[in-house]
């Protein structure tokens, strides 16, 4: 039973499609979370501020196929926004490198702007 338009069968393509749903589809977005975490990671180490043994861990390491989205999904009700939950897990994916995952970051001032682009797109 769907609760609102968007979970409706009948409904939800009069009120999106299925490519603008997909640019907001949990895994979809936490897949692209962790891939900027990794993109940061190694920016970071070009640029001297984490270690490049540390970055290339980081994205040898860290991956979503393997998170456990059950605890992302408990862990987000708890504090209201993915990005703390998930970087929880994927420093634990990183071994010893994990305390160098998502260093000195606000993520959020990454991801308005690409959901923006991304919508954008598909409406043009």
């Amino acid at each position: 039973m769907a609760s609102n338009v968007l979970d409706s069968v009948l409904f939800r393509d009069a009120f999106g499609t299925p490519a603008m749903r997909a640019v907001f589809d949990d895994h979809e977005l936490i897949r692209k979370y962790v891939i900027v975490e990794i993109a940061l990671a190694k920016a970071q180490a070009r640029c001297g501020v984490i270690p490049e043994a540390a970055a290339q861990e980081i994205a040898l390491r860290c991956n979503a196929d393997t998170l456990d989205f059950d605890l992302l999904r408990h862990e987000t009700e708890i504090v209201g926004y993915p990005i703390l939950p998930l970087v929880h897990q994927i420093s634990k994916q990183a071994g010893e490198s994990g305390g160098f995952v998502h260093w000195g970051q606000p993520l959020r001032t990454l991801w308005t702007p690409l959901w923006f682009c991304k919508s954008v797109m598909l409406l043009n």
